[in-house]
């Protein structure tokens, strides 16, 4: 199936997904992205250690804890490192949602629409465009996908003053796909030959009248 402007005449309409009037989905979606957070910035630094032993010596990483003659463990965020922190966050909101908008652009056949709400970067798809389930799902998990990949592949060449922002940049991302992926798995539960058109923070599915949601 391809993503169309013109819904088939034995379709109709199933189902409206809106995880952002669960609460649980809500809270669900935050305690994951600070799992995914915590999760991908331990495994970056164990990568980054095996394959590049002492690599992040004399970063400011590794300033971040220390321990006094005491005994005693102090945390220190030097402003540099702060900045790279906000830098990282920055690129991750626009870098995200432009995967999500070329996959949406490929797809559909049609430019999305890039915009700001409030402080933050979003895409909209292109409006009146019913895109199969499997593609929609793929929109969803590709910045999480290509992202981590790319950005694991770059742990691995790139300078080592660079490392310590490309981490915050792969967790950030992790951490903001948390809403993406629980989406998908919601999504999941619908049979592939279900049509999705995205309305911002809802999704409304459509299938062939024969079509039953799956238990």
């Amino acid at each position: 199936m391809r993503a169309t402007t013109t819904l088939p005449a034995n379709y109709r309409h199933q189902a409206t997904v809106d995880l952002s009037k669960s609460r649980k989905a809500v809270a669900g979606a935050i305690v994951s992205g600070i799992v995914l957070l915590l999760a991908a910035g331990w495994l970056l630094l164990r990568f980054t250690d095996f394959f590049r032993p002492s690599a992040l010596e004399g970063t400011l990483l590794r300033g971040i804890l220390t321990t006094t003659p005491d005994g005693n463990t102090s945390v220190t965020l030097p402003f540099p490192l702060i900045l790279g922190c906000v830098v990282a966050f920055l690129l991750v909101m626009l870098v995200h949602e432009l995967v999500h908008g070329l996959f949406y652009w490929w797809f559909a056949g049609q430019r999305p629409k890039f915009g700001l709400k409030g402080p933050y970067v979003y895409v909209a798809a292109p409006p009146e465009v019913y895109f199969p389930r499997d593609q929609y799902l793929i929109v969803g998990v590709a910045p999480f996908v290509l992202l981590t990949l790319l950005g694991w592949l770059l742990i691995t060449i790139a300078p080592a003053v660079a490392l310590p922002n490309l981490i915050f940049f792969v967790a950030f991302n992790a951490a903001g796909a948390a809403g993406d992926l629980l989406m998908s798995a919601c999504l999941l539960s619908y049979s592939s030959d279900t049509l999705m058109q995205d309305h911002g923070t809802s999704v409304i599915v459509y299938g062939p009248e024969r079509s039953q949601r799956a238990a």
